[in-house]
């Protein structure tokens, strides 16, 4: 008798992407963010992993735009 096997998911590619957002909707990619660069900037920034599908998910529902232009970069 072969043991019940769980199907793997796929590897999420995404993971380990970042991109730091503002409310205002200003972002930029991780790797390029250093604080000195963006002092013009407010300090209420979230970093968002690409691998986290359900904070992506409502980032879609919320900036549809913005994510249209995140995704346009990762091509």
């Amino acid at each position: 008798m072969c043991p019940k096997t769980q199907p793997t998911a796929a590897p999420n590619t995404s993971e380990g992407i970042k991109l730091v957002l503002w409310p205002d909707g200003t972002w930029c990619w991780h790797d390029d963010f250093r604080e000195e660069d963006w002092t013009f900037m407010s300090d209420d920034y979230e970093v968002i992993d690409m691998g986290d599908m359900p904070r992506v998910e409502r980032l879609a529902r919320e900036d549809a735009q913005l994510c249209a232009n995140v995704l346009e970069e990762l091509r």
